[in-house]
């Protein structure tokens, strides 16, 4: 796996997800905590980021451990956390989500923001999902999401994007491999070195992303064992549909 989300990528990359409808995907998933009666305590963030996510669900919850890959990322979620009354519960863990592993099996198990996508190889995919499963109760919850190919499609087609304002700009480019089905998403991107200062730092991003077929990740999951695996359209119950961007997939242990 490429090495993702350097340093100054990760002091910008909330502000680059202000967009996204964070508050409905964690309705959704406190719906699917009751819908499928995995009633959690301990649950596990996979691919937790900044920590957006796992500081707001950890106000339900009794333990919430926040993993990611990214020393960046987590140090700026510990930051977050130190800045508000919440995350007092929250273990934040350098780890990689294909071995993943604390030290109780947890009730459930979330990797949001197509974080399986960047898994680029079948083995690292069936991998994770097999620590999941070893880090889950019976009856724990595996909630998680992917990108279609149809949304990659839609990025490469209207590619390129630029996105400008006082201090945060970026162009970003998509090229779509249609044969291994792999997206590449290269970004420079421009951000004010302080308030007080004209001067910007530009870097550079290279990302790449996986489209799976979906029947094929549904058969991986039940050969490690999960027993009940439903999915869903863009964080609502919605069955999904061929314009479907995000599909989400409840598999229980």
């Amino acid at each position: 796996m490429n090495e993702a989300y350097q340093h100054h990528f990760a002091q910008v990359y909330d502000r680059l997800m202000d967009e996204m409808p964070l508050d409905k995907w964690q309705q959704f998933i406190r719906e699917a905590w009751a819908k499928y009666g995995c009633g959690p305590r301990i649950v596990v963030d996979l691919g937790c980021g900044t920590g957006r996510h796992t500081l707001a669900l950890a106000e339900d919850v009794h333990r919430m451990y926040g993993i990611d890959l990214s020393e960046s990322m987590l140090a700026i979620a510990q930051e977050q956390a130190a800045r508000t009354s919440g995350g007092r519960n929250i273990t934040w863990l350098l780890q990689d989500m294909r071995e993943w592993q604390i030290p109780s099996q947890a009730d459930g198990v979330l990797c949001l923001c197509d974080g399986i996508n960047y898994l680029l190889a079948d083995e690292d995919v069936k991998a994770a999902f097999s620590s999941t499963y070893d880090g889950l109760r019976e009856g724990g919850l595996f909630l998680f999401d992917v990108l279609t190919q149809h949304q990659y499609e839609l990025y490469a087609a209207g590619q390129p994007y630029t996105y400008d304002v006082e201090d945060l700009a970026y162009i970003w480019y998509a090229d779509w491999d249609e044969h291994n089905r792999v997206i590449s998403h290269d970004l420079t991107i421009f951000s004010r070195v302080d308030a007080e200062s004209e001067m910007f730092l530009r870097f550079h991003e290279f990302h790449q992303q996986r489209a799976y077929d979906l029947q094929q990740l549904t058969v991986w999951l039940k050969e490690i064992g999960f027993r009940r695996i439903e999915t869903f359209a863009d964080y609502t119950w919605q069955p999904i549909r061929e314009d479907t961007a995000r599909v989400c997939f409840c598999a229980v242990k």
